[in-house]
């Protein structure tokens, strides 16, 4: 199971910095806050699916995607927080990232 997860995690890191380097975040400040804020939201997510199914809940594709939006919501404002405007770009970064790596996840373990 750690081993799945730290797979998930890579998969992660590598998909949202490469998707936020293209987006316009290269330098390496920008690339350590990327990993930082993901090493963040990853751990918690991941905590959140793990609890939800440990009480019985039906941890569907809808549930999945409504944390997920969350997720963005809160990388948004932790790159807002960290380095200020302009937090419009943030948030397209956040969701461009967020919504490729959910993407190649569904690919890659669901499918």
């Amino acid at each position: 199971m750690l081993g799945r997860y730290l797979l998930t995690l890579v998969r992660t890191l590598t998909i949202e910095g490469g998707v936020a380097y293209l987006l316009g975040l290269c330098k390496s400040r920008y690339k350590l806050t990327v990993v930082m804020v993901n090493l963040i939201t990853h751990p918690v997510l991941g905590y959140l699916l793990l609890v939800l199914g440990y009480l019985g809940m039906d941890v569907t594709l809808g549930v999945v995607i409504i944390l997920e939006i969350l997720v963005v919501i809160v990388e948004w404002q932790l790159l807002v927080y960290v380095y200020g405007s302009p937090g419009r770009h943030f948030f397209i970064i956040s969701l461009l990232a967020n919504a490729t790596s959910f993407l190649v996840g569904i690919l890659l373990f669901w499918v």
